[in-house]
């Protein structure tokens, strides 16, 4: 694990069977040289979010600002985001993407953490009327596009750059760790949170396909916003089943399964235990 190539839950894995996992993975994640690094770079980013919706009066205020988008920008570098397949746009580009957005819509958004009590559709958003799944989808869109944060576009700008701005709520997804386990989870068993019986009713519409496709090839495209709905859910799962097989103990506690400084939320405890 962490090694090129060679990283992710292994094929087959019930979704059951990956709480059991978390503690040895998310340790495993720690001790890697190149994950150290991502650690202290996502401390660093964490510390200047907290700080910059601080000093603006919200995170919208702070996304308004050239230092928010500087600061991401940064922690999408560090994460691979800059390479000849994935070339971030510039600053003033990538500024504009983020000023686009309604702040309404991320204000609102960095209010509400997983896990939820509600499934998307139900979750409203008083200022723009919208549920959710449709806010997050339609900024997952928007982010995605060529041009918005990386110069080709696609699910991995998207997903990482949502998870900047929502580090609890909104999971990351790439080609090589996360997107590979989310894809050797079992299918029968990737099934939403909350007792939901089938993923039309965490995502309020048809899911069209597969819930967990291939990040690799033709798969790849499949991970439009429909399927980040859907791994956002799984990553609750995955918490609702850790909680279960724990005795219940608590957000705290399963946060403690991580102690790195910086680690916030269920989704970066979930991306380290599918790395």
């Amino acid at each position: 694990m962490g090694k090129r190539g060679q990283s992710g839950l292994p094929a087959g894995t019930p979704l059951g069977q990956i709480p059991v996992m978390l503690l040895k993975r998310i340790e495993a994640y720690n001790k890697g040289a190149r994950t150290k690094l991502y650690n202290l770079e996502y401390k660093k980013y964490i510390d200047a979010r907290s700080s910059g919706i601080a000093a603006a009066g919200s995170l919208a205020a702070w996304v308004n600002t050239d230092k928010a988008a500087e600061r991401v920008r940064i922690l999408l570098r560090c994460f691979g985001m800059n390479s000849k397949g994935s070339k971030l746009v510039d600053l003033v580009g990538f500024q504009k993407t983020l000023a686009d957005i309604n702040p309404g819509t991320i204000d609102w958004a960095s209010s509400i953490w997983l896990p939820l009590s509600d499934s998307p559709p139900n979750i409203s958003n008083p200022v723009t009327g919208r549920s959710l799944s449709s806010e997050l989808r339609a900024m997952y869109e928007v982010l995605a596009a060529p041009g918005a944060v990386t110069v080709s576009g696609g699910y991995v700008a998207a997903s990482k750059a949502m998870h900047c701005l929502f580090p609890e709520l909104a999971p990351m997804i790439d080609g090589r760790h996360s997107g590979i386990s989310y894809y050797n989870i079992v299918r029968q068993t990737y099934t939403p949170p909350l007792g939901v019986v089938e993923w039309a009713g965490w995502l309020g519409a048809p899911i069209n396909g597969v819930p967990n496709p291939s990040p690799r090839g033709q798969g790849r495209d499949s991970w439009d916003s429909k399927r980040f709905v859907l791994a956002m859910g799984v990553n609750q799962h995955i918490y609702e089943l850790w909680q279960e097989g724990n005795g219940h103990p608590g957000l705290a506690a399963f946060l403690a399964l991580d102690p790195s400084p910086g680690t916030t939320g269920i989704p970066r405890i979930v991306d380290k235990g599918l790395w």
